[in-house]
């Protein structure tokens, strides 16, 4: 069982896709995830979304991009997570 489905088992509303290249060797494109609990109280948050986005380096190379909102209490609330293999146009 991978981590992600073990996640599930404590996270029901845990969402996840990974992508790959469509090659034999299936290299790694991207990797979304989203936690249960801030799809339920996103109506509660502030009505802005911020996008924020920090390089990868050394072994393993891409872009991390996290999706924060402010909670009623002015706290920073993580909403979603991407890890791409690079910035694209597309």
């Amino acid at each position: 069982m991978s981590y992600f489905e073990e996640v599930r088992l404590v996270d029901p509303d845990f969402v996840f896709d990974i992508q790959t290249t469509s090659c034999k060797d299936k290299r790694f494109t991207r990797y979304f995830w989203c936690f249960g609990p801030p799809k339920k109280i996103y109506k509660l948050l502030r009505p802005v979304v911020v996008i924020d986005e920090t390089f990868l380096n050394r072994r393993y190379r891409g872009t991390l991009l996290a999706a924060i909102a402010i909670d009623p209490s002015n706290h920073i609330f993580p909403l979603a997570f991407l890890i791409t293999d690079s910035e694209t146009l597309n």
